[in-house]
């Protein structure tokens, strides 16, 4: 089963903040058990994609998280169609190294053209226990799938004895 939530941010470099701690408060509502050297691996590419694409593009961004068992799947949307480019900046350079630290830290990195500009997404391998059921969910569920002769017989098990 894949898990998945969307995330809109506008075109504005003040939304960068925004977008890392939406991601990141999902990676936790999902109960991904990240340590905290990926957690921060996450935070770092979640910045430095939405960076890039307010950046080189203009209007809504659309930042989409899909969860399986094995992977943790980022994916930024915007309407700029252009590939990104790994540059190689000089020692004075103060942009330029965005991409190739996003390929450091996650375990996959690419990019796709969509009808409406490109995808730029970030992969990273993580292991997820299986969803948790909380204890009135797991009690009305057991009940449900209860045999109807169960029920029966500990009803007529509890008359008998008085109870």
């Amino acid at each position: 089963m894949t898990r998945r939530a969307r995330i809109l941010v506008p075109g504005d470099p003040s939304a960068v903040a925004f977008a890392r701690n939406r991601v990141i408060t999902q990676v936790r509502a999902w109960d991904v058990p990240l340590d905290e050297e990926k957690r921060y691996a996450v935070r770092l590419v979640v910045s430095e994609l939405v960076t890039n694409a307010i950046a080189h593009a203009e209007g809504l961004i659309s930042v989409g998280l899909y969860l399986n068992e094995e992977r943790l799947l980022l994916v930024v949307h915007d309407g700029h169609p252009t590939r990104p480019r790994r540059r190689r900046p000089t020692t004075n350079d103060e942009t330029g190294r965005g991409l190739a630290l996003v390929a450091h830290l996650a375990t996959r990195t690419g990019w796709d053209p969509t009808p409406n500009g490109k995808k730029v997404w970030a992969e990273f391998d993580v292991l997820t226990p299986p969803p948790t059921v909380r204890g009135e969910t797991l009690r009305r569920r057991m009940k449900a799938a209860m045999p109807r002769t169960y029920i029966t017989a500990h009803v007529l098990f509890a008359l008998a004895a008085g109870l």
